[in-house]
């Protein structure tokens, strides 16, 4: 087998939730049946270990900055991520770089993937081979020798070269390879932007193909002529009461999966004719039921109502999912909800179900990820260039 003897470490440093594990588990698994041993270091290696038990591998708590803050003079660019989580400053960078060196230590990996791990990546700059993969936010272009803007004509990129100082003071305090650029860390030997073209952050200015998810993704299918709306959100979201009086209102109109435990308004809603779903399920079954979906814009879901052809309503609780929304709303086939009210929700609804353009634009949106999904080979475009970059 191509990969026998060579050990692969999966890395996920920033963000919340568990969507940041698919990319990393589909490379993991495709890898193991080539005979590489995987190794995790993740964010959140209590929850994540059902999600990889299929996976049969060690699972470590992945190094993180635990007081995270924005600079005061950010560049508007994935740099201020970097800066906010641990390379404000030389010594700050010197501490998270030493205990990435320290898993690195442990688990002597061939090779590094990263699924927003800015902090590994840096510290494996020079030291290990690098993947870095991911929707389009968290695979930033690296061609150039400052990050792109999130926005265009926004931000300023001059503000970059502080945390590139930064970074190489750490390295060169460490005896480390030092990057000439703040990009040069995030280049690596395979970049997997895992997400459809339209919905990419950066899709005004990536140069390098987008390979599409990784996730199996469900059937296009015509809108019901019953209207139907399933959310997906989580009990401890700030709207939560709003919220729960939205779907009150609906009552069995709507049907809902919450991540954590709803208590009591679990019962009212039930009691309304909501349909609740104690675990996630198959979205495969639960879209072709909707008319429309509401969610916070998690890549994962939303990757899933657009190929169904979904009206999607999103109330985004971070930028990234800000910018999904708007990425959505530029299809005609989204509705941006901030701040939420139970009002604008429910006129959200109305016009998600009402408005025959947006319903006929999200058709169209899913015609065109069904189209891409026909030719996308996320997987094996990853594990060609392991190979190449192993062997």
């Amino acid at each position: 087998m191509a990969l026998t003897g060579k050990t692969i470490l999966f890395a996920w440093e920033l963000g919340e939730g568990l969507g940041h594990l698919p990319a990393l588990k589909a490379i993991a698994l495709a890898a193991k049946a080539e005979g590489a041993r995987a190794v995790f270091a993740l964010r959140d290696p209590v929850l994540s270990r059902t999600a990889l038990a299929e996976t049969d591998a060690e699972i470590l708590q992945a190094p993180f900055w635990p007081t995270p803050a924005m600079p005061a003079a950010p560049s508007g660019s994935y740099t201020d991520l970097i800066a906010a989580n641990g390379f404000s400053s030389v010594a700050n960078a010197r501490a998270l770089i030493g205990a990435w060196d320290q898993v690195f230590d442990l688990t002597k990996p061939d090779l590094l993937v990263c699924e927003h791990a800015p902090g590994a990546a840096i510290a494996a700059f020079g030291r290990l081979p690098i993947a870095l993969v991911g929707n389009g936010f968290v695979v930033p272009p690296a061609d150039g020798d400052v990050f792109p803007p999130f926005e265009a004509s926004r931000g300023d990129v001059q503000r970059q070269a502080r945390v590139l100082a930064v970074i190489r003071e750490a390295m060169v305090g460490l005896g480390r390879r030092v990057p000439d650029t703040i990009c040069a860390p995030f280049r690596g030997v395979f970049r997997g932007v895992f997400t459809f073209p339209p919905l990419d952050l950066y899709r005004n200015v990536r140069r390098e193909s987008v390979l599409g998810p990784v996730e199996p993704m469900p059937p296009l299918t015509p809108l019901p002529s019953k209207r139907r709306l399933f959310s997906y959100s989580a009990a401890d979201a700030a709207m939560i009461e709003p919220m729960t009086h939205a779907l009150m209102t609906l009552g069995v109109q709507a049907s809902a999966y919450f991540r954590g435990s709803l208590g009591v308004r679990g019962a009212i809603l039930r009691s309304r004719g909501v349909t609740l779903f104690d675990a996630p399920p198959r979205l495969a079954s639960v879209l072709p039921e909707a008319t429309a979906v509401f969610s916070h814009g998690g890549a994962g879901f939303t990757h899933a109502a657009l190929a169904a052809g979904r009206p999607h309503i999103v109330y985004p609780r971070h930028f990234e999912a800000h910018a999904t929304a708007r990425a959505l709303e530029d299809l005609g086939a989204g509705i941006l909800v901030s701040p939420f009210e139970a009002k604008r929700f429910a006129d959200a609804v109305s016009r998600a179900n009402d408005d025959h353009a947006m319903r006929e634009a999200a058709q169209i949106a899913g015609v065109a990820a069904q189209e891409f999904l026909r030719q996308a080979t996320p997987i094996q475009s990853a594990m060609a260039a392991l190979r190449e970059a192993l062997g």
